[in-house]
């Protein structure tokens, strides 16, 4: 069965979040990474330090905690993109607010696990409220594909 797809007013803010905010972001947060590898001089090809070098040196410790921020970024990242273009077709106001929330808590993750002195990187728990975001964006995306049925 045909789907004509029409491109609701407002849907440009969800692209924007999608393919401009959260490239960004990751972009971001990789830089902070490189930055912190080299203060904690842990060489490449090593995606982080050792046990060792995080109970002994700080840096080497937030080098850690960035590199950790980085990668669950990037395991939850393609997901919120594909969410964002997808939800915004039928639902282009609330899309964008579950995208900026799911962008600002990800951004207090990071920086939570990055500098909080909570041990174990648990000040990365001030930014659990992107949860909310993705949680909403899948909400709506299976309302979006339900619709389509």
């Amino acid at each position: 069965m045909p789907i004509t797809l029409t491109i609701p007013d407002g849907y440009g803010y969800s692209v924007l979040i999608a393919l401009g905010v959260i490239p960004f972001l990751a972009f971001g947060q990789g830089s902070v990474v490189g930055t912190l590898r080299k203060a904690a001089k842990v060489p490449y090809p090593n995606a982080y330090a050792t046990a060792e070098q995080a109970k002994n040196s700080k840096e080497a410790y937030k080098f850690n905690c960035a590199q950790r921020a980085h990668g669950n970024l990037l395991e939850n990242m393609p997901q919120a993109i594909a969410m964002l273009l997808f939800a915004g077709l039928f639902y282009p106001q609330a899309t964008p607010i579950l995208g900026v929330t799911w962008v600002l808590g990800r951004v207090v993750y990071a920086y939570g696990y990055i500098t909080s002195n909570k041990p174990d990187g648990r000040g990365r728990t001030y930014g659990g409220f992107f949860y909310l975001g993705q949680l909403g964006l899948i909400v709506l995306s299976v309302s979006a594909a339900l619709k389509m049925l």
